[in-house]
């Protein structure tokens, strides 16, 4: 490949070739990063706007008498659900991040 940039640079066109892909290449990565942010920017509006729909549905539901949220049941099963998922996941995250950092 070195021998492809010599030549070039013999023509006198390397340095401006070689200047014109560099952009190219940074203008073809901001393109797909862009087209990335595009996708994540519409599954977190998806997700905000199923939260919204879900969020007012509860609220229907219990102003109308349809759901009777008892409270106590609710906060016991969250806290249960994240220490589960804490025993789980959480201290294998701890080890690993402070394995890589000590």
């Amino acid at each position: 490949m070195s021998w492809l940039f010599e030549a070039l640079s013999a023509l006198g066109a390397g340095q401006r070739l070689m200047m014109g892909a560099m952009l190219l290449a940074g203008a073809l990565y901001l393109f797909k990063a862009v087209k990335v942010g595009r996708l994540v920017g519409s599954v977190l509006s998806s997700g905000a706007a199923y939260g919204i729909v879900v969020l007012v549905g509860a609220g229907v539901a219990i102003a109308l008498g349809w759901v009777d949220p008892n409270v106590d049941a609710i906060t016991t099963q969250v806290s249960t659900a994240v220490e589960t998922i804490w025993s789980a996941v959480g201290e294998w995250v701890i080890d690993h991040t402070i394995g890589r950092l000590g």
